[in-house]
């Protein structure tokens, strides 16, 4: 019971973390879709900056980003010097994601079949619990 509760917490941590991946990867993919002044005029100005008339720790990130694409590693830096290591981070993220999901698609198919008791047992054959609370012998 123990092992299939682990289970499930890992299945669900990697599908919570692939989701995050896929919202990484667009927006790592935005530049080479949207034109930058189309998603500029999307991008309502950071409230920190209205408030304080101060560039908050994430200004100009969008449009260094977009500099990091075109391979204007030095113009982004001087947009924001966090960005280009925020850009590595969510590059090596999204790897990271599709190395996994390469790797994980039978893990990740086998637990379904483990989480549904399926197991691979011939049909009429229960999986993990043959009744309510109890242990099937083939363990």
């Amino acid at each position: 019971m123990l092992d299939r509760r682990r289970n499930e917490l890992t299945l669900a941590g990697l599908l919570v973390w692939l989701i995050l991946s896929a919202g990484i990867f667009t927006v790592l993919a935005l530049p080479f879709i949207v034109p930058q002044h189309q998603l500029a005029q999307l991008i309502p100005e950071g409230k920190w900056q209205l408030q304080f008339q101060k560039p908050c720790v994430f200004c100009g990130m969008t449009t260094a980003f977009y500099a990091i694409s075109r391979g204007d590693f030095t113009e982004a830096y001087r947009l924001n010097p966090l960005s280009l290591y925020i850009y590595s981070v969510f590059a090596l993220n999204t790897f990271c994601a599709v190395i996994t999901i390469k790797h994980t698609t039978h893990f990740i198919k086998n637990l379904g079949a483990m989480l549904r008791g399926d197991n691979g047992n011939p049909p009429g054959r229960r999986g993990f619990l043959t009744a309510p609370g109890t242990m099937s012998k083939e363990f």
